[in-house]
């Protein structure tokens, strides 16, 4: 038995309140993981340019640090003003730029 509100809604309406639902579900599901890979990066990039003491007490233990998916000028960088520190780094799929556009990034994947 149908009640008032369903019967005076088309069939149309509840099938496009169903996939409105599923497109915001979806969408508030995937905006916090584009969120945290930002803040990823912004990690990396701070650990790797400015360690904290204790990042570095920890590298001298033997810890190494894995940086994924930074652009080629910034491990090329690293590699040049934090020479002391590159047993402690690893880089992988690291973003080559295709070109002179900086918009298209070609990213190696070395199987790690």
């Amino acid at each position: 038995m149908k009640t008032l509100t369903q019967r005076n809604l088309p069939e149309e309406t509840g099938t496009l309140n169903r996939l409105m639902f599923i497109v915001l579900l979806m969408g508030s599901l995937l905006a916090p993981l584009a969120q945290a890979a930002d803040a990823n990066d912004g990690f990396q990039y701070n650990s790797l340019f400015n360690p904290s003491p204790a990042q570095l007490k920890a590298e001298d233990r033997g810890r190494v640090m894995i940086y994924d998916g930074l652009d080629n000028a910034v491990v090329e960088r690293a590699l040049d003003e934090q020479f002391g520190r590159i047993e402690h780094m690893m880089f992988v799929r690291t973003r080559q730029s295709s070109s002179d556009d900086d918009d298209e990034y070609i990213v190696e994947d070395d199987g790690c």
